[in-house]
């Protein structure tokens, strides 16, 4: 019995550290087991981003791109009062007092939408405020919808009766500054737009490409922009004889353009972003043809 005891104590300990070490390396197995699975789920992940079916699904997912920014502006001028829409002194003196100018409209034309973001002048009569709104809008398939983005009055208010106003509307690829209920007066030049319209209800005051190809002709350069930048669009007016494009350049530009006979001064600058995103991948620097000297 001496010894029984000692030794059924030793098999005691020996089973309890036994018991221990096991419930330890289950304990490990699991873990590696576990990480094992984690490894062969992402190396299967890795191996699934290869399939177009699932790319066109996180494609589809993914955020639409911003691609294009406009920031449009116009003046209306003397000649435009007295003789586009022919305003009487009571008139103006009304849209002087009831209001709201146009100040500038952002676009932001994303993959699917445009985004417009008005600025107004609020009437004298409130304090002169300014007035920021937003407008989402989301062209149809045939493209012949027009988004009402602004519209001034330009009279009073008859009983029964919708008074002459301007209204600048936005399309899918272009920005329209019509007068409702004015007569067309005199021919237009050639400002940026397109030829009047002679419709007794609506006539066209300006029609703005928002396509940098058709607004190439009316380029120019920005007031406080650099002098690389004015050099990067003297280059393209030239026809592409100098092609040597800065990076600020190569995706900013400025349009502007005026119409005497109407009174009308419009600008509008361009952030093309897709035309960045290609510049700080590549670093794209052109230049012209070198001309070769002969004897």
């Amino acid at each position: 019995m001496d010894v029984l005891w000692p030794a059924l104590g030793i098999t005691v300990i020996v089973l309890f550290v036994f018991f221990v070490l096991a419930q330890h390396w289950t304990h490990l197995l699991r873990q590696q087991s576990r990480a094992i699975r984690q490894l062969s789920q992402r190396v299967q992940n890795l191996e699934d981003m290869a399939d177009p079916e699932l790319r066109r699904r996180l494609g589809d997912a993914a955020p639409v791109p911003l691609e294009q920014v406009f920031t449009f502006s116009m003046r209306l001028g003397e000649r435009f009062w007295s003789d586009a829409v022919r305003a009487s002194k009571d008139d103006r003196d009304y849209v002087h007092d009831y209001g709201s100018f146009l100040a500038s409209v952002k676009l932001e034309r994303w993959r699917s939408h445009t985004v417009a973001t008005i600025s107004e002048i609020l009437p004298a009569r409130k304090s002169a405020g300014l007035h920021t709104r937003t407008v989402d809008y989301y062209p149809n398939a045939g493209g012949n919808d027009a988004q009402l983005l602004w519209e001034l009055a330009l009279a009073r208010p008859a009983a029964g009766l919708r008074p002459p106003a301007l209204e600048l509307l936005l399309r899918a690829e272009a920005l329209e500054l019509r007068a409702s209920q004015i007569p067309a007066a005199g021919e237009a030049n050639d400002n940026g737009r397109a030829d009047r319209e002679s419709a007794a209800q609506s006539t066209v005051l300006l029609h703005l490409p928002l396509d940098p190809a058709q607004l190439e002709p009316f380029r120019a350069d920005a007031p406080e922009s650099s002098p690389e930048e004015n050099y990067a669009g003297i280059g393209r007016r030239n026809g592409g004889k100098q092609q040597r494009l800065t990076s600020a350049g190569y995706w900013h530009a400025f349009y502007s353009g005026s119409d005497e006979s109407l009174g009308i001064d419009w600008e509008l600058r361009l952030r093309d972003l897709s035309k960045k995103a290609e510049w700080e991948r590549w670093h794209i620097w052109e230049s012209g043809a070198i001309p070769v000297g002969k004897e």
